[in-house]
């Protein structure tokens, strides 16, 4: 996402993005299944395509999906197991680490002057690059215990890997020619151009299906540069009055037709609480964030590593706008809402999660009987709730 730079915490898309160093960022279960129709599924035409498929397994076509969780906090990890049982995903909990010597630190590490949160959840994130490299994942999906997603998300994921490819993938028959103008680095004079979903082709991918595996690294929220696979007519897009684009502006706002999501090449990205990471990715910004310097919190750090700064090598990183992962906000004291922020001392009322329609966590009073008239939060035509907080 765009600045100002102050994040309320270490925060897809996919989104969750949800680089293509990371991918960021599941379907309900039998008690769903009534509603089937709402949510979409499988494809089963001529259009078949074998990969794309795979982003209905449980765990949205990367071999895992890792979620950080601090033992402490036996909250984050109730809410998450239900919210991942209901929408049929596979999940592995990681530990998260709550001291860190400054002896570990990589160059650059003490001079950043991280707190103690900051600095246990650099080292969880690390952890599990790491993991992601010594047992060779060719892929996985990140997510921070307090992550949430639209009961849909997993027909709102085969959509982003549509859009992915448009960015990614050469032409047919071709290695090195693509569509999106942008694919190196923007040229003087270049405009926006869009590609839209279902107009537009590049080659399928054979490895992964957001992309073949060695033509990304991450996947994030960001700034939205000129190259942009357009989806649109996406009725699990808030309208524009309830959107809230947080780090980002409100240029998609304003440009395109309300109820489109736009996936590009992420600039000045803030993505730690859902993203997707590949195997070379998770090589790269192990090497660079765990080995070879660290210039600031995790989030921060990693926007170096997909912009190029700080005398880095810049990757392979795509965003999506409106994200589709998202900070849960339940009932209860905000103190309580982040281990790495303060947050403040009020109360909070109404549970929520910005610009996610039918939020999993909100409608799992629903889901745990079966319902299926899901709690809208953001309904269209109706006026903008102001939460007043993140």
């Amino acid at each position: 996402m765009s600045p100002p730079y102050f994040r309320p915490r270490s925060s897809l898309a996919f989104a969750g993005s949800l680089a293509l160093l990371v991918l960021f960022l599941f379907f309900a279960s039998t008690h769903l299944s009534a509603a089937r129709g709402r949510l979409g599924g499988p494809i089963h035409s001529s259009d078949y395509d074998e990969l794309l498929q795979h982003v209905w397994n449980r765990t949205l076509g990367f071999q895992k999906i890792y979620v950080i969780n601090l033992p402490t906090r036996t909250d984050h990890r109730d809410s998450m197991s239900l919210a991942a049982h209901f929408s049929d995903l596979q999940i592995e909990y990681v530990n998260g680490v709550t001291e860190v010597i400054q002896k570990a630190l990589p160059p650059g590490g003490v001079e950043a002057k991280l707190d103690e949160g900051q600095l246990g959840n650099w080292r969880s994130h690390m952890n599990i690059l790491r993991t992601i490299v010594e047992q060779n994942i060719s892929s996985a999906l990140i997510l921070e215990d307090d992550a949430d997603w639209d009961i849909r998300i997993k027909s709102q994921m085969q959509d982003f890997a549509r859009a992915a490819r448009l960015l990614v993938q050469p032409f047919p028959g071709t290695t090195e020619q693509f569509l999106d103008p942008t694919h190196s680095e923007p040229t003087e004079g270049q405009q926006v151009q869009n590609f839209e979903v279902g107009k537009d082709h590049t080659s399928k991918p054979r490895t992964s299906p957001y992309g073949d595996i060695d033509r990304w690294d991450l996947l994030c929220d960001v700034k939205t540069p000129l190259g942009r696979a357009v989806i649109p007519n996406d009725e699990t897009v808030p309208e524009p009055q309830h959107l809230n684009m947080q780090f980002g502006n409100d240029e998609l706002k304003k440009e395109y037709p309300a109820h489109t999501r736009v996936v590009s090449r992420a600039r000045e990205n803030v993505c730690t609480l859902g993203y997707a990471i590949s195997l070379p990715g998770a090589r790269r910004v192990l090497y660079e964030l765990g080995v070879n310097k660290l210039t600031g919190p995790t989030d921060l750090a990693l926007r170096s590593v997909c912009d190029g700064s700080h005398d880095r090598k810049s990757r392979t990183c795509l965003t999506v706008q409106p994200q589709l992962f998202q900070h849960h906000r339940p009932v209860g004291a905000m103190s309580t809402f982040s281990d790495i922020s303060d947050h403040g001392e009020d109360y909070n009322h109404q549970a929520f999660t910005r610009n996610v329609r039918w939020s999993t966590r909100v409608n799992l009073p629903k889901l745990v009987d079966g319902e299926t008239n899901y709690v809208d939060l953001f309904k269209d035509g109706e006026e903008r709730i102001d939460f007043g907080f993140g």
